[in-house]
Formats: C-alpha cells, structure tokens, sequence
C-alpha cells in the first residue's frame, strides 16, 4: 500500500518537477544547445563548417507551397532532389550520384506525363557553380509519347533527332 502511494504521489510531482527544470534552463543566460541525437529528423540544418546538411525542404507563399525536397551532405546535393509546380505537381527530379558531376534528370508536364530525360553536369568551385545540360535528351509530348531527340553540349542545344 505505500509502495503505491509513494508512487502515485511521485507521479503526481513530476509535471511540476519538469516545469521547474524548464523553466530555470530558459531563464539562464546561456543559449540553450539541444543534441544533434535529440532531432534525428530535423529539417533545414547545418554542419559544423556552416554548410546546408541533411534533409533540406523548402516552400514558398510564406511556408505553404513545396517547390524542393532533398537532402544535402556537407553543402553539396545528395541523392534524390524532387522540384514542385507552384500548384503542387512534380516538376523534376534530380539524382546526384556521389563523386560524379553527371545528375540524372527526368522532367515532367503540369498533368504529370514525362516530358524530357536527360543528364545534367555541375561544375563548382570555391567562386561559382554552373549547372547545364549535356548529351542527348529524349522529348515527350504532353501524353507521354516519344517526340525526339535533343542533344546538348555545355548547356547549348546542337541538334535536333525526329
């Protein structure tokens, strides 16, 4: 019987025990640091060096519309990058293969049919990135179907494959 008294009595005094704790951690002068392991899903963040890391999503029309989702590994794009119409349809995706410069892109219509897939390169250095098309890529009209064939060079277009 006091075993459960002491216990409800003791639960009872928790609420206030954790209010107590958060408030005097507020109202220190210190910042307060919340462990890296406490936010394993926390979006939007940054390595030691100051650059973009882990999951990235950002939205426009003051944080209601999604344009881009994916993530970043030490500044750099990594993975699978998914861009956004303003309306909420999937416009591109973007994979980044680690240690290449080619992206694989596949484009898409505002009624969800492929419209164009391709590679993509990104040359950067420590003054600018430049992002471009390259070699060949196939065209889709708005059903899905096979139009043609455009090859690109540095992000010029050469030509044109009926």
């Amino acid at each position: 019987m006091n075993r459960i008294l002491f216990l409800s009595l003791f639960l009872a005094t928790l609420p206030m025990a954790v209010q107590a704790q958060i408030e005097s951690i507020t109202d220190s002068s210190k910042p307060v640091r919340i462990k890296k392991w406490y936010q394993p899903f926390r979006t939007n963040a940054f390595d030691k060096e100051g650059n973009y890391h882990g999951r990235w999503k950002i939205y426009i029309n003051n944080d209601q519309d999604l344009i881009r989702n994916g993530r970043f590994r030490h500044g750099k794009e990594a993975g699978k990058w998914r861009y956004y119409y303003p309306e909420g349809g999937l416009y591109m995706v973007e994979k980044y293969k680690r240690g290449s410069d080619n992206i694989q892109v596949r484009k898409y219509h505002q009624n969800g049919k492929l419209a164009k897939v391709g590679t993509a390169k990104m040359i950067s250095n420590s003054e600018m990135a430049h992002y471009y098309w390259e070699g060949e890529w196939q065209v889709y009209d708005e059903q899905g179907n096979y139009s043609h064939t455009e090859t690109y060079l540095k992000g010029n277009l050469l030509g044109r494959k009926d």
